[in-house]
This record gives structure tokens, sequence and C-alpha cells, in this order.
């Protein structure tokens, strides 16, 4: 085991890392400029809103820092035996995915499971996320580059979910090269600030 852990921290060593970039300014001609000068008073110099969440679609893959996620389906059940057993008042609501880590390092599940969120039931997320085969509910830590997985993110909720679609979310993650005054140097980042966002219907199963 430890020659494992030497051998991770190795492959760790050589990060490679997508930060995302943001539009640059475009120059404005100096016909446009006076108008906008003349419009002054009105709003016009009034700055341009910041875009928002990209969307997320059943079926097409977005970026969470390194991973590649496509979001198949939303599901509702009571358990998810033997991973998750929760209360008979409560449920879990699954996010089926397909998981492809990209790069060439590995990387700890967390990651992933940290910066996606589901919300709009009505409900409490009574327990952190966690990540599970789909074939055998056995559960998911680290990543290898490469290849794909298929995932079931499950949440526990107080209660049974209201409604027949959940608000899925994914945070902004990013990678932070090494720095000597950083405690933690390259390592993936998650930033205050929503990247994905998206409503999918929920499938329920008794």
């Amino acid at each position: 085991m430890g020659e494992n852990a030497r051998a991770g921290r190795g492959v760790l060593g050589r990060a490679r890392g997508f930060v995302t970039g943001r539009p640059t300014s475009q120059k404005v001609g100096g016909g446009v400029a006076a108008a906008l000068l003349a419009s002054a008073p009105f709003g016009g110099l009034a700055g341009t809103p910041e875009p928002g969440p990209e969307p997320i679609v059943a079926g097409k893959a977005i970026m969470v820092g390194p991973y590649e996620v496509v979001v198949d389906k939303v599901v509702e059940l009571p358990d998810l035996k033997p991973a998750v057993s929760p209360l008979p008042s409560q449920r879990v609501v699954v996010l089926d995915t397909r998981v492809t880590l990209t790069g060439d390092r590995p990387e700890y599940g967390v990651t992933l499971s940290n910066n996606i969120a589901v919300s709009g039931g009505g409900v409490k997320i009574v327990e952190a996320p966690n990540l599970y085969f789909v074939e055998d509910a056995t559960r998911m830590s680290n990543f290898n580059p490469g290849l794909t997985y298929r995932l079931a993110l499950a949440y526990v909720t107080s209660g049974p979910w209201q409604g027949d679609s959940v608000t899925v979310k994914a945070n902004l993650v990013e990678f932070r090269e090494e720095d000597k005054q950083t405690l933690d140097p390259d390592a993936w980042v998650a930033r205050d600030e929503v990247q994905w966002q998206g409503s999918l219907p929920l499938v329920r199963r008794p």
C-alpha cells in the first residue's frame, strides 16, 4: 500500500490542469463610444452583466474541474442498498452519470462529489453525497485518468421529493498551479461560483 501511495504522489506531482478563461473586452469604435457617452444619463455606460451558468442537459457532457460528467437521468429511490440505507421517511436522489477523468494523473472523488448539488424539491439534503458504481453499489473514492465510469451520485433527502424536476448545479473548479506561498499546490479548487445549472426531470422508483 505504501508503494501505491508513493506512486500516486509521483503521478500527482506531474500536474496538468485546465483553467477556465474569460473573454477579453472588445474595443469600442469612435461612433459607438460617442453614442454611449450621449446616452450615459440613461444607463448607456452601465456595465455588461456577467453571463449566467451554462446549461446542464441530460445526456450532454459538462466539465467539473478535471472530470467530464454526463448526467443521463435523475432517479428517486427509497434506498440504494447495500450502499445507502436511509430512514423509512427519507429518500435517496441519484444522479445516474457517466464520469471520465481527463488529464494524466489520479484524482480524488470528492473533487467531483463536493461540487455538484441538487435542489428544488422542498426537502433537505441530510447526508453529503457519495459516488457509487451503478453495477454493484461499491463506493468510488479515487479515479484513474482516461477511464469512463458509470456512477450513482447519491443524496439522502429528508423526505419524498416534491415536484417532477430537480435543479442540478455544478461549481466552477479551477486548477491552482504550484506556488511556494500556497499550502496546497497543484490542486483543484472550487470557486464560489456556479458554472453549470439545469432542471432535469425526476424519475421515481418504488
